[in-house]
């Protein structure tokens, strides 16, 4: 009998081909080639496995995945390969001549298969990242992974107890991502969220390669919700590979949704992080639509880092979506005094879920007028250069907003309007649509 071939006959019959292999390494390398438990991702790495012989033949056909973690040395990979993958499979699966036992995979892959970023979700743990308790507390609880977390079921948590012998002066805890690959010069996004347990002067201070990145006070941030951020990032002329680490110091806090990705990689209709393509605009409007009741003002996506006017306005990106009215607009020339707008592509959803809705937006004035945020068409939140969120008007402030999908409704779509009284500019950046956990508040 011909039979069907399951993932996991494809997986042993790949390792025979490099039986001969100088033995296993279930390091980084085997966790992004073998993701636990991913069916259709072991599948591709058998597929790959067969490729690769003990004497150190070079494929072409690297995991994408997998490569940040490997790079491109034929051993690491034999090393991953004579290791095989070591997830239970649970579900099954049946064609007209045998039965197949494969699952969904939980939210816990170390690297994910869009383009082999970096993620932590800790669903399976910390590993591959690395954690460090420093002294000298007398009690130390330590770090742990626990629930609730912000897109999943779990998160990275810092719990301490007793007394610091240096007071607010130390680094209490410290998480240290693996090394992986990056392109010199090229711009990324590093991404995470946080949730404070209690009120505290401390902090959670982020680096990448020892540079200092977003430092993230816990008196800025409510008490026990969760709240989204964001760093830039550019490799340097002969930066070619990156460590994320973060510290606490004197603060407890969770910890979850890392992400690293290129800017770029937002483009289209696979985002790295949530369902929203297009919403750092580096590629133009791409699936937006644009509106301009008001033939007075002009609109469209510029490049923000070649205008004076956006100097230490800290956008993401090169490129933003703005709307801009040389005077005091004509009501009559408007809708509702809207100059502009945006409209993204139609998002499932799912009844009852909760969903962030994430932008940053800059004013050229206080009198400018307001942003409005709608979804379906209904009104759910504003932004106006006065709003003490807002901070200074003339930088690309974050705007954090959790929805929730009512019964029936399956669907959604954003729309933003700039809604402008007076003459100047309103820009919009970083536009985010993400699933949260049932039980983000």
């Amino acid at each position: 009998m011909t039979g069907f071939k399951t993932t996991v006959a494809i997986a042993a019959f790949a390792l025979a081909s490099i039986a001969s292999a100088t033995g296993c390494a279930a390091d980084n390398c085997h966790r992004a080639l073998f993701p636990c438990p991913s069916p259709s991702a072991v599948s591709v790495a058998s597929a790959f496995c067969a490729t690769i012989t003990a004497s150190g033949t070079t494929a072409t056909n690297y995991p994408t995945r997998a490569t940040n973690a490997c790079g491109t040395t034929a051993n690491r990979y034999i090393s991953a390969c004579q290791c095989g993958p070591t997830c239970s499979y649970s579900s099954s699966t049946s064609t007209t001549s045998a039965t197949s036992t494969v699952s969904t995979p939980p939210a816990c892959e170390a690297t994910p298969t869009n383009g082999n970023l970096l993620y932590g979700d800790f669903e399976c743990g910390i590993s591959p990242w690395t954690s460090q308790v420093f002294e000298p507390f007398k009690n130390v609880y330590g770090v742990s992974v626990q629930a609730p977390g912000f897109t999943n079921a779990n998160s990275f948590q810092t719990k301490f107890l007793g007394t610091s012998n240096c007071g607010t002066t130390c680094t209490y805890a410290r998480l240290t991502s693996p090394i992986f690959l990056v392109t010199p010069g090229v711009k990324y996004k590093y991404t995470f969220a946080t949730w404070f347990d209690g009120i505290s002067r401390g902090f959670v201070g982020t680096k990448i390669n020892e540079r200092t990145g977003r430092t993230v006070d816990a008196v800025d941030y409510p008490v026990s919700k969760w709240r989204f951020h964001q760093v830039p990032f550019q490799a340097n002329a002969t930066e070619n590979q990156v460590s994320v680490f973060l510290e606490w110091l004197n603060v407890e806090s969770k910890l979850d949704s890392v992400s690293f990705a290129p800017l770029s990689s937002y483009c289209g209709n696979t985002p790295p992080v949530g369902l929203l393509p297009d919403g750092e605009f580096e590629c133009g409007m791409g699936a937006w639509t644009q509106q301009k009741p008001d033939p007075g003002a002009t609109a469209g996506v510029v490049n923000v880092t070649a205008d004076a006017l956006y100097a230490n306005s800290f956008p993401m990106g090169d490129f933003a979506w703005r709307a801009v009215s040389p005077f005091t607009p004509n009501p009559a020339n408007q809708e509702l005094h809207v100059s502009a707008r945006i409209i993204s592509g139609s998002m499932p959803v799912t009844p009852g879920k909760k969903y962030l809705i994430y932008f940053t937006s800059f004013f050229s004035n206080r009198d400018v007028g307001f942003v409005g945020l709608m979804i379906n068409n209904s009104p759910i939140y504003t932004r106006n250069p006065n709003d003490a969120g807002q901070g200074t008007p003339t930088v690309f402030a974050p705007n954090h907003i959790i929805w929730t999908a009512t019964a029936g409704l399956t669907s959604a779509s954003v729309k933003i309007e700039a809604v402008m009284f007076g003459a100047g500019t309103m820009a919009i950046d970083s536009v985010m649509f993400v699933e949260l956990n049932d039980t983000v508040v």
